[in-house]
């Protein structure tokens, strides 16, 4: 890496240790992440045929744990939160 370069990315790599892996507010919501990994992960083990396209592949050949891990693993963390919600959290309704 030209000295240019180095600079830069050591900015960056600065940057993201001190605003995102270390920031105390992300660093409060980490708890809740592995609530919404495992609950994921027990919905769609309990029901592999919400498991489609090459994950329903996966399925075939590795099995369920495999499959649901790499789906899992898959996500954006906005889709993650987004399908627990709509697997966990009630939606309300007009009476």
């Amino acid at each position: 890496m030209d000295n240019d370069t180095f600079k830069y990315y050591n900015q960056l790599h600065d940057f993201l240790f001190e605003s995102v892996y270390r920031n105390p507010v992300a660093k409060g919501e980490e708890t809740k992440v592995f609530g919404i990994i495992k609950g994921l992960y027990d919905y769609f083990y309990d029901h592999p045929d919400k498991l489609q396209g090459e994950y329903a592949a996966i399925l075939e050949r590795e099995g369920v744990s495999r499959a649901v891990t790499d789906y899992i693993a898959g996500m954006t963390d906005h889709y993650a939160v987004e399908t627990f919600k709509n697997i966990y959290i009630p939606k309300s309704w007009d009476i």
